[in-house]
């Protein structure tokens, strides 16, 4: 029995450090790591769908030397009018942006699609130097449209407020047409330029996830003025051309969602 007990207690002895070693070494549990705080720097993919006024203002200019001073004088103080093509648009959107404290830089280009057509028919009657029943024309268009602009923020939690503005390139189709001698010889031209002008707006993001975040945006357009000439009617005397001005702008309201990619 003295053995025995000299045996258990030299065991024991023998454990004391491995007890111990167990006891010095990591806790049996640890506090769940805390998230990393929200930022918006990334680059980031999205979508964006709304709607779209455009401001289509025509003025002419009348050649007179074929119209006569009185002639030109009439046609072009009936043609101003304002058009408006209207409708819904979408598009795509990739940018990147670079939090630095509260504020954020960024730089965004997308591409979308407006729908809508406007168009108007001006009856010339009882015009000095026109003939009764002569008429114009004219149609406008815009099918696409780029804009590559910086954007400057302010962050609030989740929350982004900013102003936007830049580049605008778009694509303008219009249709313009005069019909002289009462009405029976038509001259039309139909133009679909590339136009570039600038835009700027602002708008608001907010973060749902660390990844997903939503957007609503305003943007104002202006694409400058673009010239149509309508040649000289097949029976007109020559000189009767009349160049149409095409100065366009637009509004744009839209809401969007944007993925951005982990940093």
């Amino acid at each position: 029995m003295k053995t025995l007990t000299i045996a258990v207690a030299a065991v024991c002895a023998s454990m004391v450090p491995a007890v111990a070693a167990d006891i010095s070494g990591p806790p049996l549990y640890t506090k769940a790591s805390v998230p990393a705080p929200w930022s918006w720097t990334g680059f980031y993919v999205g979508a964006n769908v709304g709607g779209h006024q455009g401001t289509d203002g025509i003025t002419s200019n009348t050649d007179p030397s074929g119209w006569t001073p009185v002639g030109a004088a009439s046609i072009d103080g009936s043609s101003p009018t304002s058009l408006h093509p209207h409708g819904v648009i979408a598009g795509i959107e990739a940018g990147y942006n670079l939090q630095i404290n509260s504020i954020v830089l960024g730089l965004e280009g997308d591409m979308t699609w407006p729908f809508g057509t406007a168009t108007r028919t001006l009856t010339l009657i009882g015009l000095p130097g026109v003939d009764n029943g002569n008429f114009m024309t004219n149609s406008t268009k815009l099918p696409f449209l780029a804009t590559v602009r910086p954007r400057l923020g302010v962050t609030f939690a989740n929350t982004l407020l900013y102003v936007t503005g830049g580049l605008a390139v778009a694509t303008l189709q219009t249709t313009d047409s005069f019909a002289a001698i009462n009405g029976t010889s038509l001259a039309t031209v139909s133009s679909s330029s590339s136009r570039t002008g600038w835009t700027a707006g602002g708008g608001a993001e907010y973060a749902l996830t660390r990844n997903w975040s939503i957007k609503g945006e305003y943007l104002h357009i202006d694409l400058g003025i673009d010239n149509a000439l309508i040649p000289t009617c097949p029976a007109c005397v020559p000189g009767t051309d009349i160049t149409i001005n095409h100065k366009y702008t637009d509004d744009i309201v839209r809401f969007g969602a944007n993925f951005k990619f982990d940093e």
